[in-house]
């Protein structure tokens, strides 16, 4: 595996009209080992996929998110019940003495994420269960280091007013289709250019302005952190009176975080903050929740391990 390359293409993909042989001339590579070896990274899994990655609040329908856990015995049918209701991102097994399964869920409205949850509980069989939906985003950067073993970026943090696609006179499935089908090619913008009636500057430029809109979260790969190394993820759950407090605390501090989120909780699960650790073994996420512990008004962390992954 080409750590340097993964590396470039993770935390400093040029968004211009030839993003990969500009990667290639600054590594000091030829272009064409570039696009061969990335390509080849795709087709293995270790880059699950490549280019402009959006930021779902920019577009309509899309606009409230819950973390689901659930306390499943039937998990085989669960996971099918889960996995098919499209709205759903990531199911994990977790470790957890009550709470096994975790996912994520989207709907337009806050009532339609409850009542999505209760019909999809429902009809797993499952009757505790809660539902964590989202009050803000503080971080979404899923990068890993893979010199260090962790998953690591220093994003700034989330903008809470994102501005709409419709607001902005953009059109948004021009948008899903760069994200859906971006590929790894000498000029990667030139088929969305022809088929959407721009030039291919004009679309690079267009992106780097919506990374600083937030509209576009980054312009990257996204690996495959399993399929990299990474066989170890935590999700660090922390009890706090204080969750917006500790929630920029820990954005400044801990760089390692991937995921930083407050949620609503009911009165059985307080743990209104969440963040998400990747790395090679369980010792550096530890290692790093124990530097969260130490955080002002953080008055319990528990971390709760991935067993498997049915959808990432």
């Amino acid at each position: 595996m080409d750590r340097e390359l993964l590396m470039k293409a993770q935390y400093e993909m040029p968004v211009s009209e030839t993003p990969f042989a500009d990667m290639a001339d600054s590594l000091g590579k030829p272009a064409d080992y570039v696009v061969e070896t990335l390509k080849e990274y795709l087709k293995n899994g270790i880059v699950k996929k490549i280019g402009p990655q959006l930021n779902y609040k920019a577009f309509r329908g899309i606009s409230h998110a819950a973390l689901v856990g659930a306390e499943v015995k039937d998990v085989e049918k669960a996971v099918r019940i889960i996995n098919a209701e499209k709205k759903v991102k990531h199911n994990f097994l977790r470790e957890h003495e009550t709470y096994n399964i975790w996912f994520t869920i989207k709907a337009p409205t806050k009532e339609e994420l409850f009542e999505k949850a209760r019909e999809l509980m429902e009809r797993c069989g499952v009757e505790n269960y809660v539902v964590l939906p989202s009050v803000r985003v503080y971080k979404m950067d899923v990068k890993y280091d893979l010199f260090r073993g962790v998953s690591f970026s220093t994003r700034v943090e989330e903008r809470a007013d994102v501005p709409g696609v419709e607001e902005l006179g953009i059109d948004g499935e021009m948008l899903r289709d760069m994200e859906r089908n971006f590929s790894v090619e000498e000029r990667p913008f030139r088929k969305f250019a022809e088929r959407y009636g721009y030039s291919e500057a004009e679309l690079a430029d267009l992106i780097s302005e919506l990374i600083e809109k937030r509209v576009v979260r980054d312009f990257y790969a996204v690996l495959n952190g399993y399929n990299a190394g990474f066989r170890e993820n935590g999700m660090n759950l922390i009890k706090t009176g204080e969750p917006e407090k500790v929630a920029k605390k820990l954005l400044k501090d801990i760089p390692e975080i991937t995921h930083l989120v407050q949620r609503e909780v009911p009165e059985k699960w307080n743990y209104p903050v969440y963040f998400m650790i990747h790395a090679v073994n369980r010792e550096i996420i530890e290692q790093i929740a124990d530097r969260a512990r130490r955080v002002e008004g953080v008055e319990k962390l528990e971390i709760l391990y991935s067993l498997k992954s049915f959808k990432d």
